[in-house]
């Protein structure tokens, strides 16, 4: 059964300074049109500033605050660009601007960073300085902006302060935040994470929504509320930059016409996601629920679908390298703080093993080669599903197994010693294991629930 509540949804706006080859000074017009939009159907903003914005924001933000519920998280300095790779440096910086924050926001009491371009050193600094946050992970994502995050874990995830793109093997200090949240199912077929997500101008750019239809939008929201069936915590959030909200002498970063779009977009689809009774709030808040709730990196079971409507050929998909035209098949993705697993529909084992443990080069993906299976016994009754896989000698590792079928009325009868096995949208039963170096039986049987 979906439960609304579960899914936690956040909205960000770059709100920051810039003097940049592309605009100079603070999108007040873009900030004021954002906000306008997000009141109209009471969406909390979380505004990224940095030491160059607050003084220009002071008053309206704290005005949003009072009344809407408003909250602020820092741009960081970039690390090796504004601090030449000094971490003395940088925490420097980082303690000057949030003592700036402090002051203009005396209310802002939880600390969340916010940066693209992350190291180990960025969170070595702000566990020392007791943040609890980092906005700015991109799943799949390579190069752009200057950006490879490949290997990470999606959505919400206690980062390992010596191991920036892993989780840590128990409860971090900093919990990881996404840039924005990403078609999970599209992203990982088609290998094109900035095109199918959720920021407005990459999917106005894309032909995938318009500001007379957002479709595609409504299709991935419903894919993240089906998956609250199975998941305590469900983190959707989307982002927008404030300075491509506005056209004019101080920002001319697209053009006004898609500026006008994106503002349509962000109107349709906060009308569509208010009509759930979600948790809507802001990431700081966020934070605080993930700190709140969970003892470490919780596992999460995303059954993905093909969300059906596809991108144009043009200049900006072709940059991107083109985009797969699918159809693309229903997919598992699940991780925790050991492992990452991709298993397709009517699959056994997973097409992408990514194991977290005793990894420490930050450069690679972790991925791993999933080992042979066996399966050596397999009966259906009407009242009783049995399994049995063998695995042969393979590396110590985590692993995972997935069985397709109809498992409406089943429930998990028995499973085998340390395994865990649960059955996700009554679609597929998943069963986590570890591999040890030695041989490895697996049974498992479902039964169907007694009415």
């Amino acid at each position: 059964m979906v439960k609304p509540q579960n899914l936690i949804y956040t909205f960000v706006s770059y709100a920051a300074y810039y003097d940049t080859s592309w605009g100079k000074g603070v999108a007040v017009d873009g900030i004021d049109r954002t906000a306008a939009i997000a009141r109209k159907h009471g969406v909390p903003v979380t505004w990224i500033v940095n030491k160059g914005s607050v003084p220009v924001l002071k008053e309206r933000i704290n005005d949003w605050h009072e009344r809407y519920g408003d909250n602020v998280i820092l741009q960081t300095p970039f690390f090796i660009e504004d601090c030449g790779a000094d971490k003395s440096v940088f925490k420097s910086k980082l303690e000057e601007a949030w003592g700036i924050v402090e002051s203009a926001f005396p209310w802002a009491k939880t600390k969340v960073a916010g940066r693209g371009k992350i190291c180990n050193e960025v969170i070595e600094i702000l566990e020392e300085l007791d943040f609890q946050g980092m906005w700015g992970y991109c799943w799949e994502q390579v190069w752009w902006d200057g950006i490879t995050h490949k290997g990470i874990p999606w959505g919400s995830w206690y980062v390992d302060g010596k191991r920036y793109k892993a989780p840590h093997s128990g409860k971090g200090k900093v919990v990881a935040c996404e840039w924005t949240a990403r078609d999970l199912n599209l992203t990982y077929h088609s290998r094109s994470p900035v095109i199918y997500s959720t920021d407005p101008n990459d999917v106005l750019r894309a032909g995938l929504c318009t500001g007379e239809d957002i479709e595609y939008w409504k299709n991935l929201f419903a894919d993240y509320l089906d998956n609250t069936a199975h998941n305590d915590q469900v983190f959707f959030l989307q982002q927008q930059e404030a300075h491509e909200m506005e056209y004019g002498e101080r920002f001319a970063v697209f053009p006004a016409s898609h500026v006008d779009a994106c503002a349509d977009m962000l109107d349709l689809f906060f009308a569509h996601i208010t009509k759930y009774p979600i948790t809507m709030t802001t990431v700081p808040r966020a934070m605080e629920l993930y700190h709140e709730h969970n003892e470490e990196t919780a596992p999460a079971y995303m059954l993905t679908q093909d969300t059906l409507i596809r991108p144009g050929t043009n200049e900006y998909t072709l940059t991107m390298g083109g985009v797969g035209a699918g159809p693309w098949p229903n997919t598992l993705l699940y991780y925790d703080k050991e492992c990452q697993l991709a298993i397709v529909e009517g699959e056994c084992v997973p097409r992408t093993l990514r194991s977290y443990v005793g990894k420490d080069n930050m450069a690679e993906e972790f991925e791993e080669k999933p080992p042979g299976l066996f399966v050596t016994g397999y009966e259906k009754t009407e009242e009783r599903i049995t399994l049995a896989y063998e695995i042969g000698c393979w590396k110590p590792m985590p692993m995972g197994l997935a069985y397709w079928d109809d498992l409406s009325g089943y429930e998990v009868l028995s499973v085998s010693e340390g395994v865990t096995a649960k059955l996700i949208g009554d679609r597929v039963a998943f069963l986590r294991l570890q591999l040890t170096g030695e041989p490895r039986k697996v049974e498992l049987v479902l039964a169907k629930r007694r009415k």
